[in-house]
């Protein structure tokens, strides 16, 4: 930067740059899964741990009060042959076995079987324990409980790729599984040899009725389309060959030439109504002065003229000048024929012109009456075409209405040909048991190897939920990606913690100066140089760092931006804003006066005020004096002239400032500067506070340049702790590679 004073916004002008930009992530939350993997993986490893135990309790327990043992039977379906010796090469009708088996596992767990089962005399005796639970005082069984019960542990199901169907229950007692799944299939087998035969009649008739009501629907149909063909004349259904359609088209054809005469009759007209207006007179056209040459009239006083013009061509040759008397009197008359033709012409060619206007107007009169006797028949074939579309179209779909009986009548003959042919092997003999039912021997409910899984499963899943609702919950900035879930606002650095460097630094504040090949000082040029390539771009050159909450840094980083760009080569001047606890003097061994508040009251000048540290520190101007710093004086105009006078002798000028949250003082110097950014400190600051006075320093005149997470700490899963490491040994000169 050059030390030339540059032209100075006023306050409440616009800063140049506009809006922000805006931030990646817009203002939803965003989660890196790995990171919080990371992040919590003890937690993770503890929750997976109590699962499995939360799984074995929930099993010793289910074992101990609620088992569950399953007795099952096999039932194996048959195909429709009834020749045994042919089965093994016939071709079986997959979509018939389908339909077959899924119709008797629906029957097996259907309501008949489980009312049979409740009516069935044996019931206590094959199932006493799950009985007594059903039984009323009196001994009888309590039905409607029964049944849902009944519902609830009766399953069957189809086994994929088999022709088998798999019926089980499942209840505390074996003993009392094995009889009641006996039950189940003794029940359903009973019912099945009961129904089949008069199902099958019952299928055939319904099949037969359908199949004569579609002969019926068919037969009404006909009759109704030939009644409409016969009744319109109707030789073909296609509307745009028939007759009608052709003789509109012809007629459409006409009535267009007939329109396109008129419309050069009414040029021709306009035409001449126009020589008509004319107070010039009538310019005849080529065409009609080419028409009254060839009339007698003309023609007879054109050959008398060529017989005077040859009498007097005579009289030339025969000596005669034309001052002789017989010479004149050729001459003269000449010279009336010669006018009687132009008289005649002009007579000739107004008549012919009227004439012409007369034709016109009479072709055009004759032409209308054309079109709209024409229009006439267009209007009475139009009805009729139109009759004969709606006729047509309700013919076309009489059609379809035949074609779906046609395909339905067809499929009613499939299936009662097929009902013919599986009516030699009913239902019940084309169901064989495969297996029996057992007693079990052991639960199949709970199982451990079950139960651990799911205990972990349920466990982890209920911890990791737990965690992502309080990482959603948590509004905390804890890294710069959460700057960025802020819509339109820039992130100027990160600043890790200082106990995250393997630099030990007894003072913060001057860490740029005392250790410049740690891991912050690095930090800060980084910091430095995004922020100086900002303001560079627009001329700025007085930067307000406000900070965010008490202790949230802001002053260090104003000490140590300084240093960087003194470091850099920058005249840079930093002064201390914060009239309610002054620091930086102390952190550069410097006294607190005089200072800004005695050149806000005018007690001393800007340049007496100036104080100088160390060789490579920049310029300080302190606080002032205690008894007179007021806070007041920091929004007078005075506050802008020591900015600007400032400004003109320093290529940067670092403004550090009491915390925005607990002062209004960043608010009213961001009026006085051309830029400013906000420090927050991780852990310590929420979102929605940061978006607040970012957008609190975004209204003002100054430029907002961005915001700085200040004490970052690396976490499980991240990569700071790796970089710091890395970058502490290249500086250290360590030959020792990264981790």
């Amino acid at each position: 930067m050059s030390n030339q004073q540059v032209n100075r916004p006023q306050p409440g002008q616009p800063r140049p740059g506009g809006a922000p930009p805006s931030a990646p992530g817009g203002g939803g939350v965003s989660f890196d899964p790995l990171k919080l993997l990371q992040k919590y993986k003890y937690v993770l490893i503890g929750a997976i741990i109590a699962g499995a135990v939360v799984g074995a309790a929930g099993h010793v327990f289910f074992l101990k009060f609620f088992p569950g043992y399953k007795s099952t039977v096999l039932f194996e379906c048959t195909p429709v042959e009834t020749d045994i010796k042919m089965m093994g090469t016939a071709t079986i009708d997959e979509d018939e076995m389908g339909r077959f088996i899924g119709t008797q596992v629906a029957t097996v767990k259907g309501e008949r079987v489980i009312f049979a089962v409740l009516g069935d005399s044996r019931l206590q005796s094959q199932a006493p324990k799950w009985y007594k639970r059903f039984a009323s005082s009196g001994g009888s069984l309590d039905i409607v409980e029964g049944y849902k019960e009944l519902e609830d542990i009766i399953k069957a199901n189809a086994i994929p790729n088999t022709y088998l169907i798999q019926l089980s229950v499942q209840v505390r007692d074996p003993n009392d599984a094995a009889g009641l799944v006996r039950l189940v299939k003794e029940n359903y087998l009973r019912i099945l040899n009961s129904s089949t035969s008069s199902n099958v009649t019952k299928r055939k008739e319904q099949i037969r009725n359908a199949i004569a009501s579609a002969d019926e629907t068919l037969k009404e149909l006909n009759s109704r389309k030939n009644r409409l063909v016969q009744g319109q004349g109707i030789g073909t259904t296609d509307v745009d060959k028939s007759a009608q359609s052709e003789t509109l088209r012809l007629i459409n054809a006409q009535i267009i030439n007939l329109n396109q005469q008129i419309e050069a009759y009414k040029v021709i007209l306009a035409n001449d109504e126009a020589q008509l207006q004319r107070n010039t007179g009538i310019q005849y056209d080529s065409t009609l002065r080419d028409r009254v040459e060839q009339m007698p009239q003309i023609l007879t006083l054109k050959q008398q003229i060529i017989a005077i013009q040859a009498q007097l061509l005579s009289l030339s040759s025969g000596g005669i000048q034309p001052d002789h008397r017989s010479y004149k009197l050729y001459l003269g008359q000449l010279e009336a024929n010669e006018r009687k033709l132009e008289d005649t012409r002009e007579e000739l060619l107004a008549e012919s012109f009227n004439t012409r206007i007369d034709s016109t107007r009479m072709a055009l009169s004759q032409l209308r009456a054309q079109i709209a006797e024409m229009k006439t028949t267009q209007e009475r074939y139009q009805l009729e075409l139109n009759a004969l579309t709606s006729t047509s179209e309700e013919i076309k779909e009489i059609d379809r209405q035949i074609e779906s009986v046609l395909t339905l009548k067809e499929e009613h003959e499939s299936n009662l040909s097929q009902l013919n042919q599986s009516a030699g092997l009913d239902s019940a003999n084309r169901i064989l048991v495969n297996k029996q039912e057992n007693v079990p021997d052991r639960p199949a409910f709970p199982i451990i190897y079950v139960m651990i899984p799911a205990g972990i499963f349920l466990v982890t899943a209920l911890t990791a939920a737990a965690l992502v609702i309080f990482e959603m919950l948590d509004q905390r900035v804890k890294s710069a990606a959460d700057i960025a879930m802020i819509p339109r606002t820039k992130i100027l650095g990160v600043i890790p913690d200082s106990s995250e460097d393997p630099v030990s630094h007894t003072q913060i504040s001057t860490v740029f100066m005392d250790s410049p090949n740690s891991v912050l000082a690095e930090q800060y040029r980084q910091l430095r140089t995004r922020i100086n390539k900002s303001m560079l771009s627009h001329n700025h050159k007085s930067l307000l760092v406000a900070g965010a909450m008490p202790g949230s840094g802001a002053t260090s980083v104003a000490c140590n931006i300084a240093e960087a760009s003194v470091a850099s080569g920058l005249k840079t001047l930093l002064i201390d804003t914060n009239f309610r606890r002054a620091t930086i003097h102390t952190a550069f061994g410097l006294p607190d006066s005089p200072g800004l508040a005695e050149v806000l009251a005018g007690e001393k000048a800007f340049d007496e005020c100036i104080q100088k540290s160390a060789k490579n520190a920049p310029h300080v101007l302190a606080a002032g004096s205690r008894n007179m710093r007021v806070v007041e004086r920091l929004g007078t105009d005075i506050m802008g002239k020591v900015i600007a006078q400032a400004c003109a002798t320093y290529d940067l000028v670092v403004i550090d400032v009491a915390p925005a949250i607990v002062a209004g003082d960043a608010l009213t110097l961001s009026n006085h500067v051309d830029a400013t950014m906000l420090v927050v400190r991780a852990m310590s600051e929420k979102r929605g506070q940061v978006a607040r006075l970012k957008n609190e320093l975004s209204d003002s005149r100054a430029e907002f340049l961005g915001v700085l997470v200040n004490g970052v700490r690396s976490s499980a899963g991240g990569y700071m702790r790796k970089n710091i490491r890395t970058s502490h040994q290249y500086h250290a000169g360590s030959s020792e590679q990264p981790a």
